[in-house]
């Protein structure tokens, strides 16, 4: 796996965890702000064909 696809498991894995966390703080401004980047990692993720870990029932983006 290339250094780039490493990189970006890294970075969703890690803002899955920021929004749950957001979440569990009622922080739904930080939820909904992490939830963005999410959105745009997981994004780019497809536009270059990385595959991304499927979310566990546990996750939920903003």
């Amino acid at each position: 796996m290339s250094e780039f696809a490493v990189n970006l498991r890294d970075r969703v894995r890690q803002a899955r965890e920021d929004v749950q966390i957001a979440k569990q703080a009622s922080d739904e401004d930080r939820a909904s702000a992490v939830g963005a980047d999410l959105a745009n990692l997981e994004r780019l993720a497809a536009e270059h064909g990385v595959e991304l870990p499927e979310q566990s029932s546990g996750d939920v983006r903003a």
